[in-house]
């Protein structure tokens, strides 16, 4: 059984999948599987998978498109190692990524989940900027570290391609689920696990985020017409705020005081989004 599983989800990016796969092959850490979860591709991505003849690659296909969740939940429950990372298919990892992140876990046993910096790159795979603009200290981070630092600045601070999780985690807070957001169910699994489990950050760069027309943050973070990509993950943290709300880290008077004003700014910037999605309101 392998240490690790990197799952690839993927949908019809047969051209940006090679890539993808290209740099899981050539990591330096190599007891890994890489399963790739087609979502009922109607273009060549069987073909890109089979070209590779490699005995690590396992391929499954679903026989309908069961939507973009969905088949990150069949990537969790096909994953056969003791860690899990969901690698998007229009994206690129280091070749040490794996062995970073698995020594932030050996480093750090009781951790949920360790993330790391990834830059964005255009499709042709060239330099645009870093990822994100504001982070967490590096290292151990415990509950109320990493939480704080995502009510502070309002926004996901983890990129999901460079998760590396320990799969013991989803049976204490499940799969992914959308119960504020569609388009941020990745954000809601980083904070469920983070309201149970410490985390590490890698404040390395160790993967590259493909910026393009086709993917869904397109949809969701670049209509500034129709920001529901702001308005989910507004959402998503004061779900967090709620679940924080009565546990025992917060009994301090700092911290409430922390989390009320936060409530409140966030309740506010959200009440002005949403105006501009319904003027009516």
């Amino acid at each position: 059984m392998p240490k690790i599983t990197i799952a690839i989800p993927t949908y019809n990016r047969a051209k940006l999948l090679t890539e993808a796969i290209e740099s899981v092959l050539v990591q330096t850490y190599e007891d890994f599987e890489l399963l790739i979860s087609d979502n009922a591709s109607t273009d060549e991505t069987k073909n890109v998978v089979v070209s590779f003849k490699n005995p690590r690659i396992r391929y499954h296909r679903n026989k309908k498109n069961i939507g973009m969740m969905n088949n990150w939940n069949k990537c969790v429950t096909l994953s056969e190692g003791k860690y899990l990372v969901i690698l998007g298919d229009d994206d690129k990892l280091y070749p040490n990524f794996l062995e970073k992140s698995l020594k932030a876990h050996r480093d750090h046993p009781s951790i949920g989940f360790s993330f790391a910096h990834c830059n964005k790159v255009d499709p042709k795979g060239n330099y645009l900027t870093r990822w994100g603009y504001k982070f967490t200290p590096s290292g151990y981070l415990n509950l109320f570290e990493y939480l704080q630092f995502t009510i502070k600045y309002g926004s996901c601070l983890t990129n999901s391609s460079t998760v590396l999780i320990n799969k013991k985690v989803f049976s204490k807070v499940g799969l992914f689920e959308t119960p504020y957001g569609t388009n941020t169910f990745d954000f809601n699994m980083w904070i469920k696990i983070a309201l149970k489990y410490p985390v590490c950050f890698i404040d390395e760069v160790l993967c590259d985020y493909r910026i393009h027309k086709e993917q869904v943050s397109e949809m969701h973070w670049r209509r500034k017409e129709m920001p529901t990509g702001k308005i989910g993950t507004y959402l998503e943290i004061l779900g967090a705020i709620a679940a924080l709300s009565d546990k025992k880290e917060f009994e301090n008077k700092e911290k409430k005081k922390f989390l009320t004003k936060r409530l409140f700014d966030i309740n506010r910037e959200l009440s002005a989004l949403l105006r501009q999605v319904i003027p009516e309101l």
